[in-house]
């Protein structure tokens, strides 16, 4: 639904209202507009019953990640007999941590750096029910640094629809005179007007990059597209535009909490996992770690067999290439569904990606946020101060001095796999925007 209708509205209204009660009042009509922030969009039905009756049916699940962990959660509660297979010698996926020898010691990692954003309800709520969100921490800023600009900051940027839109003007992120023109108006305009369906009939299929230089974007905007464009494990030559705009959506336009979030205080394994891994197994959900699942079998009637045990229904919550496998590899599952198996094997991964922690003897400059977005040059896309983060990395740095920092690029380029030019081009760009670090020796 567009917002775009009350901006000139609510620029006056703003001017003449920050901080007062009649600013509170527009946002409650905003909210009123879009139907409120939060929409159900598969409604549990009532009728049916919370927990099985007689025999509890069995069912595997694959894959260990949040998905797999989501599934096997809201089974096992209900219970059903659950097992959980995941291939990885730990849980949890992409938020997974394991231990590397550091020095004469150990240290916790994990895939990289995650951001809860608070408009991830469904999540949220499941971490809230397992006590897990009262350890986390409030980012204090969401910051873009820039080679040629001046950093931008969206920590105490507007949060009320289109509100938000207005501030980013005010705060120098552009200049009306530089959104008015026909072509830059009409584009900008697609990200208020967000539809499901009109939004990718019309923007599937053209890349953000182009997208953006059609609309004739003023730098500041530009870059706060880029930046926020490539977390999406992709660059804008191949994002889909429509893509953007629906992720611009979600995260900025539909909700009221703006670009800031919470993050675990503590390596994942102490403050995710164990909590996670606790509840499972209190509704006896079977973990089994380091167990690839090749293949799914034709099982008795209508049931699956998975490693010579039978199921009678299959959750498939690996990533792409791992199902991909599987079903390569069950192809009487091509018989009983076809199109099942022609959508996931059309689907596509987006280019790898590269998170590298180092333990070094100095620290960053002060005055910066725990985690910091760079506008990439060919790699680097943001760094996380983990001393900051985890007790184990705090106290390394109080013995040590220095910083543990993470370095990260969302989509990686296709001419770059070595990993020795990969941690090369990491430090180049690590020391082009943090210079106070020109020198430094990692342990």
């Amino acid at each position: 639904m567009s917002i775009w209708w009350c901006v000139p509205v609510l620029l006056l209204v703003w001017l003449a209202a920050r901080g007062g009660r009649l600013k509170r009042a527009v946002g409650r009509v905003v909210e009123r507009r879009l139907g409120g922030y939060r929409h159900e969009v598969e409604p549990a039905d009532q009728t049916l019953p919370r927990e099985v009756g007689g025999a509890a049916p069995r069912v595997a699940v694959l894959g260990g990640g949040l998905a797999g962990i989501g599934a096997a959660s809201a089974l096992g509660e209900r219970g059903i007999a659950v097992t959980l297979f995941e291939r990885n010698a730990y849980l949890g996926g992409k938020i997974g941590a394991w231990k590397v020898p550091v020095g004469n010691g150990e240290q916790t990692v994990e895939h990289g750096f995650h951001a809860f954003f608070r408009q991830y309800y469904n999540l949220n709520e499941f971490l809230d029910r397992l006590g897990v969100r009262k350890d986390f921490r409030a980012i204090e800023d969401y910051v873009i640094l820039h080679a040629d600009l001046e950093p931008q900051s969206y920590g105490n940027v507007e949060t009320v629809p289109a509100l938000n839109i207005v501030d980013l003007g005010r705060r120098g992120f552009y200049r009306w005179r530089d959104v008015i023109p026909k072509r830059t108006r009409e584009r900008l305009d697609s990200f208020v007007r967000f539809d499901m369906e009109r939004t990718y009939e019309a923007y599937d299929a053209i890349p953000f990059g182009r997208f953006c230089e059609e609309a004739d974007l003023p730098p500041e905007l530009w870059l706060s597209f880029r930046t926020f464009a490539r977390a999406f494990f992709s660059d804008e030559a191949n994002l889909s535009t429509a893509d953007v705009l629906r992720a611009f959506h979600f995260y900025y336009l539909s909700h009221d909490h703006g670009l800031l979030y919470d993050y675990p205080a503590g390596d994942y394994e102490t403050t995710l996992l164990a909590p996670i891994r606790a509840h499972l197994e209190a509704n006896e959900v079977e973990i089994r770690l380091s167990s690839p699942v090749s293949e799914i079998e034709r099982g008795e009637g209508k049931r699956f067999r998975i490693e010579r045990e039978e199921y009678d229904w299959v959750v498939m919550a690996a990533d792409i290439p791992g199902m991909q496998s599987i079903l390569e590899h069950s192809a009487w599952l091509q018989e009983v569904d076809a199109e099942l198996v022609r959508n996931m094997q059309a689907l596509r991964t987006s280019n790898g990606y590269a998170v590298w922690r180092i333990w070094v003897d100095r620290d960053v400059r002060a005055g910066l946020p725990t985690f910091i977005n760079v506008d990439r040059k060919r790699l680097l896309d943001s760094v996380t101060l983990y001393h900051r983060v985890t007790d184990e990395a705090s106290a390394w740095v109080e013995t040590h001095g220095g910083a543990v920092l993470e370095l990260h690029n969302y989509s990686l380029p296709r001419d770059l796999d070595d990993d020795e030019e990969i941690r090369r081009v990491f430090l180049e760009e690590l020391h082009h925007y943090f210079p106070e670090l020109q020198g430094l020796a990692i342990s």
